[in-house]
């Protein structure tokens, strides 16, 4: 009996085990679920109907459920048609037995099909914000692929739907002015995918002209926002009008950029979140590659033409790596290659760090200058064009606002400048400094070699200080102060030797002074030509706004030189006072004992006067002149010029009119040979015979001449006069009269 039941219960397990291995791998056809599948695919949607030819059962031991194929499926969509290479449901065995239809999960395979048939399908198993999404995206291309749906217990869609497939050369439309062409993509979507959104590895397709093969996409849809994360990897070329919408998508700024072109082979990691208008909230993202060349046309900078004369604003990359990093408060950029400022490629290398929430630049690096000229008024440096130069600089700013030198050095062969930390305001005029250290040569010859120190006073002292720049400064008001309103400081200075560039150099050069408001409230200078020949300034203030200068110098020629229609000038005594305004300085000149030749003008004048033999003696030795006074006005860079009187043995000269920067000349007034003048003198009663006597001249008294232009293209004009004007007689006999008090 007992073998008889073990039998029996074989016999029964191998007809079971029959049973399911046909059903699993021959199943059977039946049409008992064939309005059921299809009124329920009227309920998921109502714009849909499934259509098909039968249906074949298969078991499937793996879910241990009913598979349910439909033959020759096709859906049905407003009268479109859909065809489908595949449409399995899963039913639960229940199904089968029972009058219930539940459906475990269905899977739906087309291939090639039109791109935006897509939607059709989607919108009976998506949610309709996502669906809209897509038929705005997609606009031309193939798709082939699966979806896996899966069902709840009451029948509807569960959320872990998935998909894989290919689209294949299609175009997308992010918006109205991105878009991806040409993409060939595989995509998926389910479990098996990062946080269960969609992934798109792309093999082909273009961004722009930007080669995007071997990219990923990940998109998760979470209501009203899609969340993306991708990896790109671009090749190609670049302009300015894909650099200015791309910028746009991640918050920067192209107001400084006149053009932009170049070519790039970049990796670019983004994640950020785009809403239903497809605005992009939240930006990160990282770049990291090499740029093969890129040509920046900027807008001129003054600041930079000022230190580089000839900077071309079209700068040029070459050969870089880039790496660009933006998270969530912070942005940091490294640039390492090749860069073209002129005419040639020098190294450089670019730290940049950016505060969002502060919008402070952190930036440091390295610029190889050997290709660059570089030009420093100040202390008249000049660094050739092809000369070897490095200059190491670490920054902080904000635009705008401050500007702060943490630590510059430049090495050129022996010259040499650091600067420590310089605080400059947003003008770049120094608040503040902690040291700087100077050392140049000018011609093979050390011009420079100083220090400056600042702790509870400014401290100045070195061997050598070039003081031509000063020297200029001296006779014109001018907005190019290097201090800011905020600097104050008391300032003690020692120069073994002072430079000023006429070989009249200052020895036991010393200074103290106090600086209030960015200028010195109080000055007082000294410094020795030669053991009898000194110099000496002072300043000192008159009231809240007004302040007087003097100079006294013993050699008239450092000052005398800067004035570019003087070509030759020798001896002299000078005495100098300005008294200075907010508004103007009102200045007194003085001249003693001194001699010029080579002034072109003066030649030309007295040519075109007749006075040959004057003009030869200009050109030869020189003319000696016993005095020259000026008062004069500076206002806005402007030196006006209101009389200015030379009296000398050969000729004597009143004049007034002004001179712009160095840029013009407008001079007028009147020339004497001294005969002439002492012919008139004397025909004064009394006065002409006790202090000339009785000689007597002939011929023209002397010339008015005009005087314009550049000062070294001055045109002159002349007109003969017999009656000279009373002024010049008055300062005629005043010169006379000091002469013989005397």
């Amino acid at each position: 009996m007992l073998k008889f039941f073990f039998k029996t219960i074989l016999v029964i397990f191998i007809i079971t085990i029959s049973i399911l291995i046909f059903f699993t791998y021959f199943g059977f056809e039946t049409n008992r679920f064939d309005s059921i599948i299809k009124n329920r695919t009227n309920e998921i949607n109502r714009n849909a109907s499934l259509e098909f030819s039968k249906i074949k059962i298969y078991f499937d031991p793996v879910d241990f459920s009913f598979l349910v194929k439909l033959k020759n499926p096709k859906i049905l969509i407003k009268n479109d048609e859909i065809y489908l290479s595949k449409l399995n449901l899963f039913l639960s065995i229940k199904s089968f037995f029972g009058s219930d239809f539940l459906l475990k999960k269905a899977k739906v395979a087309f291939v090639d099909n039109d791109i935006k048939d897509l939607t059709k399908i989607t919108n009976i198993f998506l949610p309709k914000i996502l669906n809209k999404k897509l038929k705005k995206i997609f606009k031309k291309g193939t798709l082939k692929g699966e979806f896996f749906i899966p069902f709840e217990k009451d029948g509807k869609v569960a959320k872990d739907y998935g998909f894989t497939g290919k689209i294949s050369d299609a175009s997308i439309i992010l918006n109205k002015e991105l878009s991806i062409k040409n993409l060939t993509t595989d995509i998926n979507h389910g479990k098996e995918v990062e946080n269960g959104g969609f992934k798109a590895i792309i093999k082909k397709g273009s961004f722009f002209n930007l080669d995007l093969s071997d990219s990923t996409i990940y998109l998760k849809n979470e209501g009203n926002r899609t969340k993306v994360k991708a990896t790109l990897h671009t090749d190609g070329k670049i302009n300015f009008n894909q650099v200015k919408k791309i910028s746009s998508l991640l918050g920067f700024k192209t107001d400084s950029y006149l053009n932009i072109n170049g070519n790039a082979d970049l990796k670019t990691k983004i994640n950020f979140i785009f809403d239903n208008k497809f605005k992009i909230h939240n930006p990160n993202y990282s770049i990291e590659g090499k740029i093969n060349f890129l040509e920046l046309h900027t807008k001129e900078k003054k600041i930079i033409r000022k230190y580089l004369p000839l900077y071309d604003p079209k700068i040029i990359f070459k050969d870089t790596t880039i790496k660009l990093v933006k998270l969530k408060s912070e942005q940091n950029l490294d640039l390492n290659g090749l860069i073209k400022l002129n005419k040639k490629l020098d190294k450089f290398k670019i730290i940049k760090k950016y505060n969002l929430n502060k919008k402070s630049f952190d930036i440091s690096g390295m610029f190889d200058l050997t290709n660059s000229e570089l030009s420093i008024s100040k202390i008249n440096y000049v660094k050739n064009d092809g000369k070897k130069a490095e200059l190491n600089f670490n920054l902080n700013f904000i635009l705008d606002k401050y500007y702060i030198i943490r630590e510059l050095k430049f090495l050129s062969g022996k010259d040499k400048i650091f600067l420590s930390k310089i605080r400059m305001n947003k003008n770049f005029k120094t608040d503040n400094l902690k040291k700087l250290e100077i050392k140049t040569f000018l011609n093979e010859i050390k011009n420079n070699d100083f220090s400056i120190n600042k702790s509870e006073k400014i401290t100045i002292s070195g061997e050598v200080f070039d003081a031509q720049p000063l020297l200029k400064s001296l006779y014109k008001k001018s907005d190019d102060n290097i201090l800011g309103k905020n600097f104050k400081s008391e300032v003690k200075v020692d120069f073994d030797k002072t430079l000023t560039g006429t070989g009249d150099n200052v020895s036991n050069f010393s200074m103290i002074a106090e600086i209030n408001k960015g200028s010195f409230d109080k000055l007082n200078l000294k410094g020795n030509y030669s053991k009898n020949e000194i110099i000496e300034m002072s300043i000192y203030k008159t009231g809240e706004n007004n302040k007087t200068l003097q100079i006294i110098s013993d050699r008239a020629r450092p000052f005398i030189k800067h004035f570019a229609f003087i070509k030759g000038f020798e001896g002299g005594k000078l005495e100098y006072e300005s008294f200075i305004t907010k508004e103007k300085t009102n200045s007194n000149l003085k001249i003693i004992n001194f001699k010029v030749s080579k002034v072109p003008a003066l030649a030309k004048l007295l040519t075109l006067a007749s006075l040959q033999g004057i003009a030869d003696t200009l050109s030869g030795e020189g003319i000696n002149f016993e005095i020259f006074e000026m008062k004069s006005v500076t206002k806005n860079n402007i030196l006006n010029i209101e009389e200015a009187y030379a009296s000398g043995p050969a000729v004597s000269i009143l004049l007034d009119g002004y001179i712009d920067k160095g840029n013009l000349v407008s001079l007028r007034g009147t020339l004497v040979p001294a005969r002439w003048l002492n012919s008139i003198i004397n025909k004064i009663p009394i006065i002409g015979e006790i202090l000339v006597g009785e000689k007597t001249g002939e011929g023209v008294v002397g010339v008015s001449f005009k005087m314009k232009g550049p000062p070294k293209d001055i045109k002159t004009i002349v007109n003969p006069i017999k009656t000279l004007t009373p002024r010049f007689i008055i300062r005629a006999l005043d010169k006379i009269k000091k002469e013989q008090q005397n």
